[in-house]
């Protein structure tokens, strides 16, 4: 049985605008994949952010966009049927991780809603059914190649079939590891803050003042602090744990102790609670690191190089005791590199990190570093260089971390072709005729006869 779109014009299905008599088109479908749809307009954003503006795609360029897009149908119609899911929760948390993207590179909130003429809220709600379909096609796309495994016997394999005219040239690459030392706030400098923030909260509870002032003038959160800081109606698991239990254990119209979270300290006035849903005001402000806390890092940092060059205390030891960075701290302290295990193209590192690591030997431990990471934070970082490759073609003995992961995309691949025909066989399909004529990798049309 054919789908219920079927009985929707796949020409036009937007309005039209008759303004100086010339009828106009505003959107219209242009492929039909199961119970999904492709519009007009889903290829002419893809367009644009393939070309960033500049130029047109050529026609066969735009038949393998429309192809990649019916693709990207063709598994979100899968995973409605097969049941995939994903929870509200991990669609508000990537939400918020690429709003909290898009607004550090504009500066701030206001900032990024003055360039959208949208509040943060509204583009939240735009971005929710977006990226649930994202999630929803990644989640099927896990599911068909997840039993995908390649042996060493299949590396080698893959490696001796390309040709060696073909093999890459390698540049130049290094493996590092790293201790990494916070300074350490005082517990005075917390209780200050603590104390600070629970005086304003009995000003405003006593009526002294407004919370819309005291946000303005005192709440670090860019996302609020202009709008007396409050959000407008969130659903549970948008924001962190401790944030949320003190808002659902507030009452309507009341305000919480101050309390602390991974980004410093708040209060919050519920505004209004209904099931899952919540909306809340808060003012955040975290304690400030003083040149005393910045001298005691220093000391640290420089009695731990001693100590390592001196040999009495192993790089890996001061890593996993002393090191405050998280990521590296459990792994003795070394970089990871999530594309290439623990290798980095010296042309891709920072130019103060590569200017570190170039005058070192293999095993050579740095002098401790003021590193400031990309929010702003700093620390002192000891680095000590574990390895460097010199440029060269690649070869199974010293990239074969390379050549496992293109054998394993090439098995994914073929396992993504095999599903994408058997579904074909059985699901519904139709493009408009403007696209009749594309060479596409897969027999689309025959699906909708």
């Amino acid at each position: 049985m054919k789908p219920l779109l079927l009985l929707i014009s796949c020409v036009l299905c937007g309005l039209t605008s008759q303004a100086q008599g010339d009828m106009q088109l505003i959107d219209k479908i242009v492929a039909i994949i199961g119970d999904e749809i492709v519009l007009y307009s889903d290829l002419q954003a893809a367009e644009m952010e393939l070309t960033k503006g500049q130029g047109k795609l050529t026609p066969e360029q735009q038949c393998m966009l429309i192809e990649d897009q019916a693709y990207q149908k063709l598994l979100l119609h899968h995973a409605k049927l097969d049941s995939v899911t994903v929870s509200d929760e991990e669609v508000n948390a990537q939400v918020e991780r690429r709003l909290s993207y898009f607004m550090n590179m504009f500066g701030s909130a206001e900032q990024f809603e003055a360039y959208y003429g949208k509040s943060v809220a509204q583009m939240k709600e735009e971005y929710f059914d977006l990226i649930k379909e994202q999630l929803l096609v990644q989640k099927q796309q896990g599911e068909i190649t997840r039993n995908v495994k390649t042996t060493p016997a299949d590396v080698l394999r893959f490696y001796q079939s390309l040709p060696a005219d073909s093999l890459p040239l390698i540049g130049e690459q290094v493996s590092y590891s790293k201790i990494v030392v916070d300074p350490v706030i005082r517990e005075t400098a917390r209780q200050r803050i603590i104390n600070f923030l629970d005086s304003i909260r009995q000003d405003i509870v006593a009526g002294r003042t407004s919370m819309t002032l005291q946000a303005a003038r005192h709440s670090e959160d860019p996302g609020s602090r202009y709008k007396g800081g409050c959000y407008p109606l969130q659903s549970r698991g948008v924001f962190v744990p401790p944030y949320e239990a003190a808002v659902f254990n507030t009452p309507e119209g009341e305000y919480s102790p101050v309390f602390e979270t991974e980004y410093g300290y708040h209060f919050v006035k519920v505004v209004e609670k209904r099931g899952d849903y919540y909306e809340a005001c808060h003012i955040l402000m975290s304690p400030k690191v003083s040149v005393t806390d910045f001298d005691a890092a220093r000391i640290k940092a420089d009695s731990l190089h001693k100590e390592i060059i001196a040999g009495r205390l192993k790089f890996s030891e001061g890593a996993i005791r002393f090191s405050t960075d998280k990521d590296t701290r459990n792994q003795e302290g070394r970089v990871t590199n999530p594309r290439s295990g623990f290798r980095f193209d010296v042309a891709e590192l920072p130019a103060e990190l590569n200017l570190i690591l170039r005058g070192m030997e293999p095993g050579a431990v740095s002098d401790p570093v003021l590193n400031t990471d990309p929010d702003g934070k700093q620390s002192y970082v000891v680095y000590r260089l574990d390895n460097r490759l010199p440029a060269h073609r690649a070869n199974l003995e010293q990239d074969y971390e390379i050549f496992q992961s293109q054998a394993e995309a090439r098995e994914k691949q073929s396992e993504t072709d095999k599903w994408v025909k058997s579904k074909l066989q059985w699901t519904y399909v139709s493009f408009s005729e403007e696209y009749h004529n594309c060479a596409f990798n897969f027999e689309w049309m025959k699906s909708s006869k």
